[in-house]
C-alpha cells in the first residue's frame, strides 16, 4: 500500500464526476436517470473508498497491526496514540451518520464529510436518488441535503450539484494529502 493507491481512488471519483457532468451535454435533469444514478453511486463509492485506503496505509505505515478486514478510519484512529499528530487529521474523515441528524450547517467541512458518508450509504446501499431538479430555477440540479428525510420534508441544497461534488472531491483530496504528508 502506498500514497498513490489513495490518489488513484480519488482519480476514479474525479473521472465519475467528469462523466456525470458531461451527461446529456451538461443537462443533468434531462440525462438518463439510470446512468446518472450509476455515476453518482460510483463517485461516492470511490470518494469514501479513498479514505478507507488511506486507513489501510496508516495501518501499515504506523504499524497498527490491524487486520486488513478490520482497518477503517474509525479503527485506525482508535489504535493511534493520542499523541500522534495524524490522529485528529484522520478522524476528521469519519463521522457516524446512522441515527444522527444532518449537522446544523451542512456547508461546513464537517457538514460535507457527514453528507459524503450519508450519500454513499443512501445512494449506494439504499438506492435513493439524491437529486432535486427544478424547472426554471437556479440551480436547476442540486442535492437533497439529507436523502433519509421523508419526501415531504426534503430540503434541497442551495448550491449546484456540480459545485458541491467538486467541493467534496477537493475537500477529501486535501484532507487525504494532509494525512499522507504527515506519515
Amino acid at each position: 500500500m502506498d500514497p498513490n493507491d489513495v490518489r488513484e481512488r480519488l482519480t476514479f471519483a474525479e473521472r465519475r464526476l467528469s462523466e456525470l457532468l458531461a451527461l446529456n451535454g451538461g443537462d443533468l435533469p434531462g440525462a438518463d436517470p439510470s446512468y446518472r444514478q450509476q455515476l453518482v453511486q460510483e463517485f461516492f463509492f470511490h470518494l469514501v473508498g479513498a479514505t478507507e485506503v488511506l486507513a489501510q496505509l496508516v495501518n501499515e505505515v504506523r504499524g497498527l497491526e490491524l487486520d486488513s478486514e478490520a482497518a477503517s478510519i474509525r479503527t485506525a484512529v482508535q489504535q493511534l496514540p493520542s499523541s500522534d499528530p495524524i490522529r485528529s487529521r484522520l478522524s476528521f474523515l469519519h463521522t457516524t451518520v446512522r441515527n444522527r441528524p444532518l449537522p446544523p450547517n451542512p456547508y461546513t467541512d464537517e457538514g460535507y464529510i457527514f453528507r459524503i458518508l450519508n450519500y454513499r450509504h443512501q445512494v449506494a446501499h439504499r438506492k435513493r436518488n439524491p437529486f432535486l431538479f427544478r424547472v426554471g430555477s437556479s440551480p436547476p440540479a442540486s442535492f437533497i441535503l439529507d436523502p433519509r428525510d421523508p419526501v415531504a420534508s426534503r430540503s434541497p441544497s442551495t448550491r449546484s450539484v456540480q459545485d458541491e461534488m467538486q467541493h467534496m472531491l477537493q475537500l477529501v483530496r486535501d484532507k487525504c494529502e494532509d494525512v499522507i504528508s504527515s506519515l
